[in-house]
């Protein structure tokens, strides 16, 4: 008897893999989230001996983690840059999580930096990419796309020795400079 449900349940195990192994193989965008998503909440939690243990499947990434970078000299499209790529790591404000993307800090500054110059810097692709209609601490418009996609909290211009931090909030879909 026991041994009947022992082979019931290895039979289990092995077809499940193979089906995950087929489905893999034909899988979409979007199938292939759901499996990242099985597997990292089901498939990896199951005692399984080391050779059956599969890895990550490709097209799987784990959550995004907080990088602190040390720049020499802090310009308005460095920061800029940094911007956009906490958005890319946000993907562009469908990230469902809290991310804290980047702590930079700036050793030294070689211009004026602050809401308006940083935004100033972004070309029409990028206002297109992430826009920032709304000075923050200026209390304006400003003509970089539709929305106000950063926040910023930072009130006094980035001078040398600063450390800014750069956050998505998934709550409002917008990166906060901090």
């Amino acid at each position: 008897m026991q041994f009947k449900i022992i082979s019931s349940i290895i039979i289990a195990l092995v077809a499940v893999i193979l089906l995950f192994a087929i489905v893999q193989m034909y899988s979409t965008e979007s199938t292939t989230s759901m499996i990242c998503k099985l597997h990292k909440n089901v498939i990896r939690h199951i005692p399984l001996p080391g050779y059956a243990n599969q890895p990550l499947p490709d097209g799987c990434s784990e959550d995004p983690i907080e990088e602190r970078i040390e720049i020499k000299e802090m310009t308005n499209s460095e920061l800029s840059h940094y911007i956009v790529k906490c958005w890319k790591k946000a993907k562009q404000g469908m990230y469902g999580k809290k991310l804290e993307c980047y702590e930079l800090y700036a050793k030294k500054t070689t211009e004026h930096i602050n809401e308006s110059t940083v935004t100033a810097t972004f070309n029409s692709e990028q206002c297109d990419f992430i826009s920032n209609n709304w000075l923050d601490i200026e209390n304006e418009s400003y003509s970089c796309g539709t929305e106000n996609k950063i926040m910023w909290k930072m009130t006094e211009t980035i001078e040398n020795k600063t450390t800014i931090i750069l956050k998505y909030n998934p709550l409002a879909h917008w990166v906060e400079v901090i």
